[in-house]
């Protein structure tokens, strides 16, 4: 009986060694005492070792911490097309595709200093983000990089989180990219403040450019009403605005407005998001999306749906959603915009593992009754790390 419970002592006092840190030399010589003198078995201690967490180590001692992180996302669509009164046929068009394969990194540098540098690795290896903030308390921070502005609460939600498999098409026509520029940033008692300035476009290359002839401001204000309405409510609400100076820029927008809020109760949750853009020839675009989502199991199947509307002045063309795009001859150059997502998710680990399905419907028209209507169906698996 003293020997049973000697033994499993040494495998409670084993596993917390060995989870807190990874199955370096010091832990196997652990586990490796630990089975001589009989408190283990050969097998317990190898199964421990299968547990074990990892670590990685910086080679500088001035970094404190360094986490690897990544993201893989697979997923199939169908996208089959339909026109009236343009005059041509639209095809069908599906595949296979990694939509988004990320590696990096981020950590400590010196106390007052993090970093986060993540890459692409689809199709080419490139550069995906890489920021670097200064803060010495939450109220106040300083951050150089390139990301996204914040402007709108789903361009703002990381693909790993999102809960449709592709983000809206309103989404898509009002992000500002992922530009290089300098961040402030700071939060208090639920309250949120962002501003931002990025370099624009090149004139001459038509990419981003290395000086700040053309540039970007942003600025964001946000307010956090979890539990301050009543227990177990969650609720946000935001502005954000963004300009851009030039129409050189590759932001096809002089100003744009987004207005966003979000709640949720126990297995219930919507968002709401209004935007509102103009470019430089005084045209507009306008445009909301309402989504609610509710968890059928909780914390694994839930089923969510999205339905979006734009407008844009005559002139303006809103495309359609990412795959339907790549329809042969499907009309796309209206401006009048709706379409509806239902979709389910089921989740493995949270975010860091789930399977995600969904069909969406669409209809892209103008003044003439020019119109392009599609059905999008799409699934995936979505995995970070």
């Amino acid at each position: 009986m003293k020997l049973k419970t000697l033994r499993m002592l040494g495998i409670a006092l084993a596993s917390v060694a060995v989870s807190a840190a990874s199955l370096n030399a010091t832990d196997k010589a652990l586990l490796d005492a630990l089975v001589a003198k009989g408190t283990l078995t050969k097998e317990e201690a190898a199964e421990i070792a299968k547990k074990s967490g990892v670590t990685v180590t910086p080679n500088k001692p001035t970094i404190s911490q360094l986490k690897i992180r990544g993201r893989i996302q697979g997923q199939f669509a169908y996208a089959s097309g339909d026109n009236s009164n343009t005059g041509k046929e639209a095809n069908n068009y599906s595949t296979f595709e990694a939509r988004r394969i990320r590696l990096g990194v981020q950590g400590k540098l010196y106390e007052p200093f993090t970093f986060q540098v993540e890459m692409n690795a689809v199709s080419k290896v490139d550069l995906d983000s890489a920021l670097l903030s200064y803060s010495t308390s939450p109220e106040a921070v300083i951050t150089f990089g390139k990301d996204k502005p914040r402007f709108g609460y789903e361009e703002n939600t990381s693909s790993a989180s999102i809960l449709t498999i592709e983000r809206s098409r309103l989404s898509g026509l009002m992000n500002g990219g992922k530009p290089m520029g300098l961040r402030f940033s700071g939060s208090s008692n639920g309250f949120s403040y962002y501003a931002g300035v990025f370099n624009g476009t090149s004139e001459a290359t038509d990419r981003m450019a290395k000086n700040l002839d053309s540039y970007l401001f942003n600025a964001s204000l946000s307010y956090d009403l979890t539990d301050k309405i009543a227990e177990g409510v969650k609720g946000l609400v935001r502005a954000d605005y963004l300009h851009s100076d030039k129409e050189i820029g590759y932001y096809d927008f002089q100003d744009a407005y987004s207005l966003s809020t979000a709640w949720g109760y126990e297995g219930f949750n919507i968002s709401l998001e209004y935007d509102w853009a103009e470019d430089f020839e005084e045209r507009s675009v306008k445009g909301f999306y309402v989504m609610p989502s509710f968890y059928f199991i909780p914390k694994k199947l839930q089923g969510v749906v999205r339905y979006q509307y734009i407008d844009g002045d005559e002139g303006v063309s809103l495309g359609h959603n990412r795959y339907a795009d790549r329809v042969n001859n499907l009309y796309g150059a209206g401006n009048e915009y709706t379409a509806i997502y239902v979709g389910a998710n089921y989740y493995i680990q949270g975010d860091n593992l789930k399977f995600m399905a969904g069909v969406e419907f669409a209809e892209n028209k103008d003044e003439s009754d020019q119109e392009g209507s599609v059905v999008t169906f799409l699934t995936g698996v979505r995995m970070q790390f």
